[in-house]
């Protein structure tokens, strides 16, 4: 968490596990695993008799409904339809309903880290070197070599989102905005909603106070509502794609486009996709010291450690001198453990 805690911390179903983080994280909004709770769903209902029908009427209520109301209303209709007024796990689930239901989720910044549509997988990095058969002991081995191919992967990524070259998939100037600033799977997904703005087919003004203005962005059968404040260039749209994803929807992007606006306001840009910042954490290469075995990785380590004193340094004059004065001290004190080592031998 490189010394900050965290906004959002997602997790399972578990009462004991909701306590202890309201203690430790008390700041933080704990968010409960949809994709665990879509797969309890099975095992929790598949005894139920029209369990098809169940299960179609929970999945729509929980990706479906774009409003509260709307979801209130389908829950409503399922338990009372099906006979599940009294059923221990529902009535669970709908008590804990703002932590995991993605309509209740839309003011909550997630990054990524929360899949609120159907079909969605959150996928781990060590999903491909773990499995519900490893044992702890294969699991440190494991995860010292994830790490150190983790690690090569964010290089090698870091290195081709800085080489020009990924595709444009529009005209659009925001893209070409973007696609200078942002990683290159960043930019990817974004050009998911550029492309996903030629199912938007209407945007219509609904209604303008002052500086704000509502429009209603038809796609396909649905109608999304977007407010754009024109005093500060907010844009929002009841999606919530943005806080979902941390970038903005294919209905913000067809209203920036209809009032005119060639570029994404500042406030949507963010410092965490960007390619040109670097890494402010490094990884510890694992338990048995594999990192500081190859040469390398030792390397790779102490340039993301001097990177950071860099960038503290630069703040200030006064910033400068000392971290200067520092590295002063420690190459001397390294140069000496060296000639040590070398007079040992």
């Amino acid at each position: 968490m490189v010394g900050c805690t965290p906004q959002t911390v997602v997790t399972n179903q578990c009462k004991s596990l909701q306590t202890s983080i309201s203690e430790v994280f008390p700041r933080a909004f704990h968010c409960l695993s949809l994709t665990n709770i879509m797969k309890k769903v099975p095992e929790e209902l598949v005894g139920l008799e029209e369990f098809d029908a169940i299960k179609m009427a929970f999945t729509r209520a929980v990706y479906r409904s774009l409003r509260v109301d709307e979801f209130e209303a389908a829950w409503e209709e399922m338990v009372h339809s099906h006979g599940l007024i009294d059923h221990n796990w529902l009535q669970i689930l709908y008590e804990d309903r703002k932590r995991w239901v993605p309509v209740y989720l839309k003011d909550v910044f997630l990054a990524g880290i929360f899949p609120a549509k159907e079909n969605e997988k959150l996928t781990s990095p060590f999903d491909e070197y773990l499995n519900e058969n490893t044992t702890l002991r294969e699991f440190f081995h494991i995860y010292d070599k994830a790490l150190l191919e983790l690690d090569q992967r964010e290089t090698c990524s870091d290195i081709e989102s800085r080489n020009p070259g990924l595709m444009l998939k529009s005209r659009f100037y925001f893209e070409l905005q973007l696609s200078k600033l942002y990683t290159n799977d960043i930019v990817k997904k974004f050009q998911d909603e550029i492309e996903g703005m030629c199912t938007c087919f209407s945007v219509r003004p609904m209604n303008i106070n002052g500086s704000v203005s509502t429009f209603i962005v038809k796609e396909e059968t649905w109608d999304y509502e977007v407010m754009y404040n024109a005093s500060d260039a907010e844009v929002v749209c009841e999606c919530g794609l943005f806080n979902f994803k941390g970038y903005l929807c294919r209905h913000a992007l067809s209203v920036i486009d209809h009032i005119g606006l060639e570029e994404i306001p500042p406030q949507y840009v963010l410092a965490r996709w960007r390619k040109d910042i670097k890494r402010s954490y490094s990884f510890n290469y694992g338990w048995n010291g594999i990192g500081i075995n190859n040469s390398v990785h030792r390397y790779d380590n102490l340039y993301k450690c001097v990177v950071k004193v860099v960038e503290e340094g630069r703040k200030s004059r006064d910033c400068y001198k000392y971290a200067l004065k520092a590295l002063d001290e420690i190459l001397n004190k390294v140069r000496i453990q060296e000639d040590y080592r070398a007079n040992s031998m």
